[in-house]
């Protein structure tokens, strides 16, 4: 009976080791899996891809496998992914990183590509070239009807390093399986492994013996071959039995003393420690801790409550170390991104209620992309520890520091003035700027964003800090730039209370924020209304498609949105823009694109929000693209964009006469504008003042 209770329990502890290290690895695929998919869906969107399957060399560019495999190679820094493959319409491979395909004219069987030719983004654990992978897809969009073109998948190797960060965080020795083959473990294993799958066994690794357990990889079928072995030292294991076996002989010699024993004193010296024993058993078994039973005893009835007091404490110290992993990233050890929003939002509270300042500062590395592909990912994952470190250097003691993202950290400031959050900031850029690692020298760019009295949701302030962040990254990097919100302002533009009508997104709301908008500048009241007037006529005047004229209306309706992010005093200034000014002015179709971003439901406005300023000729802004690269949608903006400022007043100028603005167009076409485009936005237009005099 005691072998068997012995058995049991060193069975019992194994399966925890497996349940444990299943629950965090399970973790760690979807937080690494969630990042993996947003940049992913960044890159599927992006121009440089998207003219292989739709620009004007489109037909020679999906025959050629080379060209193809090239842009796949390059997308690996980009998406922090180990290989990459990009699929047709009719799931044949286009271009694989990886090993080539034997067969490119066969219809991929893979689920994830499946999944992305239905439209539907996909995540799992998947076997690719050999090895156990983490493998995101998602679909490739036709710009204009947002028809599936192709996919894009991406894969991250799933090996030592992963089973070595699972040691770090559960305290068991692990490794990765597919067919018997161990694909990654945290200490040497046989190149291969024939797992039980039922009960535990005992197998040994460089001369020592392990109990080990196999069990499926998260999110994967059992009969998919994936999966992961736990080794729990087999000498560790029986220590508890032995342990076990000695308490069990305990209680015996218990129970027989107390059959045994005679008289009230006996009887009493023995149940009331053993009732306390009983009692703390029933708290810990109701979920609670309880407190540490008195061990001045020397006999057995001392050595049970040691016993126990140790199983308690062991207990504890595993369910403070699984709570820690819910709240700390892996790799930094400082808070994860889920932590951070559960802090942002109890300190928005707080401060709101107290009246005390509260300031974010989001930072973030730049070019981290090129470093990775440069220097290697791992060399990457040291330098984020190497930044982690250093901002927690230099932080005042107050503040709260998180990973925000990929290369993003996140702090807050409570309690402190404007000026001192300026001043960390710049602590911040110049000490991981002069770093020692010269050789690998990193900069960052920082965001400053302050909660308002009146901020009462923590979104608002976190966009007001993208927006900041991503306006210093547009004017260079290395920098420090700060949100500027007026108070007393219309609320309706301001990013602490935005978030509630990107919530929204009915049309009605879209236009209230774009007269928001249009009000910060007395001079351009009505441009946004106008320019999606102008936009959706277009669209239905050249016979594109009823859905493409609606989503004309509300891109153009939105389309200078990212002016919330540019400070009053540039937006509002009387005069012409000095060069730093107009440098300024000019990020605000990207900050556009991470407003309209936050929206799911506006998804398909990001390419004319963010590109509609782009010029045929590529002498345009933000990413100077040029000719069939630009979106499509965007080159009809351009138009209508163009055409109301140019027929609208200025403090410095009056607005330009109808003729002449057309006649502008017209000689634009072909350098400014689409060549293709502009000729029936000037005959449309025309038809409108029949009595126009020539240019």
């Amino acid at each position: 009976m005691m072998a068997t209770l012995m058995g049991r329990e060193i069975d019992r502890a194994v399966r925890h080791d497996v349940s444990t290290t299943g629950g965090v690895l399970s973790h760690l695929v979807r937080e690494r899996g969630a990042a993996l998919m947003s940049r992913c869906q960044i890159l599927a969107g992006q121009p440089a891809l998207k003219i292989y399957f739709f620009g004007k060399d489109a037909k020679d560019a999906r025959n050629d496998w080379a060209t193809v495999t090239s842009y796949a190679f390059d997308s690996l820094a980009q998406l922090h992914a180990s290989a990459a493959m990009i699929t047709d319409q009719d799931g044949r491979a286009l271009g694989e990183s990886g090993t080539p395909i034997a067969d490119r004219s066969l219809r991929t069987s893979n689920a994830g590509v499946v999944s992305a030719l239905r439209g539907e983004s996909w995540l799992g654990v998947a076997a690719h070239d050999g090895k156990l992978t983490l493998a995101v897809s998602v679909p490739i969009l036709e710009p204009v009807n947002h028809y599936v073109k192709g996919s894009l998948t991406a894969y991250s190797d799933i090996e030592s390093s992963v089973a070595l960060d699972l040691r770090k965080t559960t305290g068991s020795e692990i490794a990765f399986v597919y067919h018997g083959d161990v694909m990654g473990s945290s200490l040497p294993c046989a190149l291969h492994f024939d797992a039980p799958r039922e009960d535990p066994c005992v197998i040994s690794v460089a001369g020592e013996r392990y109990l080990v357990l196999y069990a499926p990889l998260p999110e994967t079928p059992s009969d998919a071959g994936m999966g992961f072995v736990t080794l729990t030292p087999f000498n560790s294991a029986m220590a508890l039995a032995n342990r076990l076996r000695y308490l069990l002989l305990i209680i015996s010699a218990i129970a027989l003393t107390l059959t045994l024993a005679s008289g009230n004193v006996v009887a009493r010296g023995i149940t009331r420690p053993l009732s306390g024993v009983v009692a703390a058993a029933l708290t810990l078994q109701q979920g609670g801790w309880p407190a540490k039973l008195d061990t001045t005893r020397t006999d057995e009835i001392g050595l049970l409550q040691s016993v126990f007091n140790d199983m308690t404490t062991a207990m504890r110290a595993s369910q403070e170390r699984l709570l820690e992993l819910i709240d700390k990233d892996p790799l930094t050890e400082l808070d994860n991104h889920r932590r951070f929003q559960e802090r942002l939002a109890q300190e928005v509270i707080r401060c709101r209620q107290s009246g005390d300042p509260l300031f974010l500062l989001l930072i973030d590395i730049d070019h981290f992309q090129q470093f990775n592909h440069h220097y290697g990912h791992a060399a990457g994952d040291e330098a984020l520890k190497r930044v982690a470190v250093l901002i927690r250097n230099v932080a005042p003691e107050t503040a709260a520091i998180s990973r925000y993202g990929g290369e993003e950290f996140a702090m807050l400031l409570p309690d402190t003035t404007a000026k001192a959050a300026e001043e960390t900031a710049e602590r911040i850029r110049t000490t991981i700027r002069n770093g020692e690692n010269t050789s690998e020298l990193l900069t960052v760019s920082v965001g400053i964003a302050e909660a308002r009295p009146d901020t009462d949701e923590s979104e608002g302030l976190t966009l007001a800090a993208e927006l900041a962040v991503s306006r210093a990254k547009q004017l260079g990097r290395d920098r420090i730039c700060r949100f500027e919100s007026a108070l007393g302002s219309d609320e309706d533009m301001d990013p602490h209370k935005l978030h509630r009508f990107l919530k929204d997104g009915s049309i009605a709301t879209i236009q209230a924020l774009a007269a928001a908008v249009d009000a910060k500048d007395t001079y351009t009241q009505g441009h946004s209304a106008r320019v999606a007037e102008y936009s959706r006529d277009l669209a239905e005047y050249i016979g594109l498609h009823n859905d493409v004229v609606e989503l004309m209306f509300i891109t153009g309706t939105l389309h200078d949105v990212g002016k919330i992010g540019v400070p009053d005093a540039i937006l509002k200034k009387p005069g012409r823009l000095d060069e730093e000014e107009r440098a300024i002015m000019e990020t605000h179709p990207v900050l556009g694109e991470v407003i309209v971003r936050k929206a799911p439901q506006l998804a398909s406005t990001l390419p004319g929000v963010r590109h509609h300023h782009e010029r045929w000729d590529g002498n345009g802004y933000p990413d100077g693209l040029s000719g069939d690269s630009i979106p499509h949608m965007a080159r009809l903006l351009a138009l209508a964009d163009t055409f109301d400022a140019m027929t609208s007043d200025r403090p410095y100028r009056k607005g330009m006469a109808v003729e002449i603005a057309l006649d502008e167009i017209a000689r634009g076409a072909g350098t400014q504008f689409d060549p293709q485009l502009a000729p029936p936005f000037v005959t449309m237009m025309s038809a409108r003042y029949p009595n126009l005099k020539a240019a």
